[in-house]
This record gives C-alpha cells, structure tokens and sequence, in this order.
C-alpha cells in the first residue's frame, strides 16, 4: 500500500541558511530514492487550527516502512541538526 509523507515547515526567521542547507541535503537522498514531491505549495488561509507553516509538502512512497526507513538512514540523520536550527516548525508524518 503506498504511503505519503506530510511536511508541515516554517522556516526560522534569521536561520534561513540553515533551512537552505537542510533543504539542500535531502534533496539527493530523496533523488536517490525515486521519490519527487508530488505536492508543494504555500498556505494562503487557514480553515481550523493553527499557527499555520509557511509551506506543505507531499511526498509519495511506496509504502509506510520505506517512508519511515528514508528518515533513519545516517545521511538524513547527519541533517537533523540542521533541520531544528532552521525551522521554527518542522512537521513530518508519514500516512497511508
């Protein structure tokens, strides 16, 4: 059964390197797996809850253990750090 990834992300005001390097990293790794992100936009309204992230993206994965084994590899976990410099909201689920 395929499975999606959902990334809720706003970058850190004044730590927008970090985010761009962060950003920068996964990239090949999702390149290496096949995966594109079949969705990316910004949030132009909230409906319910909040404080909304600046941007959403969807990726697909075959299915949920694939998704959940892309973010154990050592190269994701090397941009870990990264990743909590330079976001001030950094949401990732993985659903079916």
């Amino acid at each position: 059964m395929s499975s999606h990834v959902v990334v809720f992300a706003t970058p850190r005001v004044g730590a927008e390197e970090n985010a761009r390097k962060y950003s920068e990293g996964v990239q090949p790794l999702l390149a290496a797996a096949g995966i594109k992100p079949s969705f990316r936009g910004p949030v132009v309204e909230v409906v319910a809850g909040g404080p909304a992230p600046k941007t959403v993206m969807v990726l697909d994965f075959p299915d949920a253990a694939s998704a959940s084994a892309s973010f154990r590899q050592e190269a994701y976990q090397q941009l870990v750090a990264l990743r909590g410099k330079g976001f001030e909201q950094m949401e990732i689920y993985i659903v079916e």
